[in-house]
């Protein structure tokens, strides 16, 4: 699981090429295949987006990156539900901000689903996500063959010995391409382009499920208990773009800062967001569970 660092920051190191990213899987089979959480793919599979109230946690220097890629493709990891403990644990790394804003949402889940940004700032999710932390194993049936059968066709395209692939592991394979490949950039670019045109066409065949999967907790909203602890998450997450900020709200470690100001984020980096400081972290915990929708 990202660690609350890790979702609050997103560091650069949590960020990687697309060229490694989809070579990248350490278990067997297609546990660890990555699905792209792509708005242009998401736009031509499903035109009518559902759209949110979200919220996000960040520090001055993402608040000021938040302005810019506002309205953009881009997409963040936001949430509905947070713990004030959370929020808390987050200030003692970095941060002061909830961004509450509206946005396009591309997968919600009620947990932490660890959806990584590649280096454009597309993000994917690996399948044993999909079908598990998000319940998709019963609704997927038959997709996870149409990948092996779309990443065998790639690896026949592409490779100058297919052949010799031919009695290894789909993953042991895809990794052999890859070694074999690495190097020769044109034809690096070629292979990611029929990876991306290949999910696609199988995002559409299964749309119907996907579109369940990926949205309808954006309805409920509701954190729901560990099967086997009875635990709730910390957090839930919910991967959006196209956002728009309404509101930022300042925590109780910095609303201080700001007190007697009248206007503490009015500066030509940042300016013009209304602003609500708050002396108790757990009274903005209550406002986002009534404003969420």
């Amino acid at each position: 699981m990202k660690s609350f660092k890790g979702y609050l920051k997103e560091a650069p190191a949590w960020t990687e090429s697309l060229s490694d990213m989809l070579f990248d899987l350490p278990r067997a089979g297609l546990v660890d295949v990555k699905i792209p959480l792509s708005p242009s793919i998401f736009k031509r599979i499903w035109p009518k987006p559902v759209r949110s109230t979200v919220f996000h946690l960040t520090n001055d220097e993402g608040l000021r990156a938040l302005k810019k890629m506002q309205g953009g493709k881009r997409s963040i990891s936001a949430f509905y539900n947070i713990k004030s403990q959370s929020i808390q644990d987050g200030i003692q790394t970095d941060g002061g901000y909830v961004v509450e804003m509206d946005a396009d949402v591309l997968a919600a889940a009620p947990d932490d689903i660890g959806s990584q940004p590649d280096n454009t700032g597309r993000r994917w999710l690996v399948w044993d996500t999909l079908t598990k932390t998000m319940g998709g194993a019963s609704k997927l049936r038959g997709m996870e063959k149409d990948i092996e059968k779309m990443m065998w066709g790639i690896i026949n395209t592409h490779s100058d010995y297919p052949k010799s692939m031919a009695d290894l592991t789909i993953n042991a394979a895809w990794i052999e391409l890859k070694d074999e490949r690495e190097y020769y950039k044109k034809v690096m670019s070629l292979i990611i382009r029929d990876y991306m045109d290949g999910m696609e066409k199988i995002m559409k065949k299964h749309s119907k499920p996907l579109k369940s999967i990926f949205t309808d907790y954006a309805f409920n909203k509701e954190l729901v208990p560990d099967p086997d602890s009875g635990d709730f998450a910390l957090w839930d997450e919910i991967v959006v773009n196209n956002f728009k900020i309404k509101k930022i709200h300042v925590t109780q470690e910095f609303s201080p800062d700001f007190e007697g100001d009248d206007d503490p984020l009015d500066s030509s980096d940042i300016g013009g967001f209304p602003f609500e400081l708050y002396d108790d972290n757990g009274d903005m915990v209550d406002y986002i569970a009534r404003t969420r929708n």
